[in-house]
């Protein structure tokens, strides 16, 4: 791959990443390539690297943008767990130059899409990297009946209901009581969220699989809302339905040969710790 056109991007609600964002594009400069610091994604497609200056949230958001148009991403830590980053920002110059050098793993990873149908037939259509989570918009439980390729499943009863790739099975997943999935395998991970029963567990659906949700709301007064990667929220109502498949683009991720999955769930989540 050839890297002579990149985009460094830093969330500008973090101005302390701005100085470390313009090193990163000095440094790259010297290296007499054309760079340019941003804190938005316009005119992405004409980038063949985008850097992302940031935590897990803004390569979440930045996986979301870069996804459709294929462009691969190279994640610096500079938030506080980074499980998603490349690398730490202290060690950004000798990532850099070994990834100039072709010394590098392209890792994809399998994103969601999900389409929200509203009872007036309008729909919405969105990508997620991590999660798609189904909750009451009030502090209550909430039932929601859910179908696997039109197959109807036992109806979810308690907080929500939410739906992961493998890479967000080490986020809210994780929290809610699911597995850890691999980054290999390709699924759906459907985790109750404080589930009002003692049978409910974790599910690991087929990735080409399509599944539908559908929240029951008791009265006009109740509602629901829908949150993608904890970032993208909109509220929902009676007869609206959530259907939910794998994306048709994977994000795409460049990671160093050293880079291992499982020394990262040691390191960054204290996995196997005694």
């Amino acid at each position: 791959m050839n890297f002579s056109r990149i985009l460094v991007f830093y969330n500008d609600q973090k101005p302390l990443n701005a100085p470390l964002a313009k090193e990163v594009a000095a440094w790259l400069s010297a290296q007499k390539i054309a760079v340019r610091v941003s804190t938005d994604f316009e005119n992405l497609d004409q980038n063949d690297l985008l850097i992302c200056m940031g935590g897990d949230g803004a390569l979440l958001r930045c996986a979301r943008e870069a996804a459709a148009l294929q462009v691969p991403i190279l994640g610096i830590n500079c938030g506080t767990l980074g499980f998603l980053a490349t690398c730490e920002k202290e060690d950004f110059k000798q990532v850099l130059a070994d990834i100039l050098k072709g010394n590098f793993l392209l890792c994809e990873r399998m994103m969601l899409s999900v389409c929200v149908q509203f009872p007036d037939g309008k729909k919405q259509h969105f990508c997620a990297l991590n999660d798609c989570v189904l909750r009451a918009d009030k502090p209550r439980a909430l039932t929601v009946q859910a179908d696997f390729n039109t197959r109807q499943l036992p109806p979810y009863f308690g907080d929500g209901v939410l739906v992961s790739t493998p890479t967000g099975s080490t986020a809210y997943a994780l929290a809610a009581g699911g597995p850890i999935v691999a980054p290999g395998v390709e699924g759906l991970l459907v985790t109750p969220i404080c589930a009002h029963t003692l049978t409910q567990r974790p599910l690991l659906l087929p990735a080409d699989g399509s599944l539908v949700l559908r929240p029951i709301l008791k009265t006009s007064l109740d509602g629901a809302y829908l949150s993608l990667d904890g970032q993208v929220n909109l509220s929902l109502t009676a007869s609206s339905t959530v259907q939910i498949t794998r994306a048709a683009r994977n994000a795409r991720f460049l990671m160093t040969p050293e880079r291992d999955y499982f020394a990262m769930l040691n390191r960054k989540l204290n996995w196997g710790c005694r």
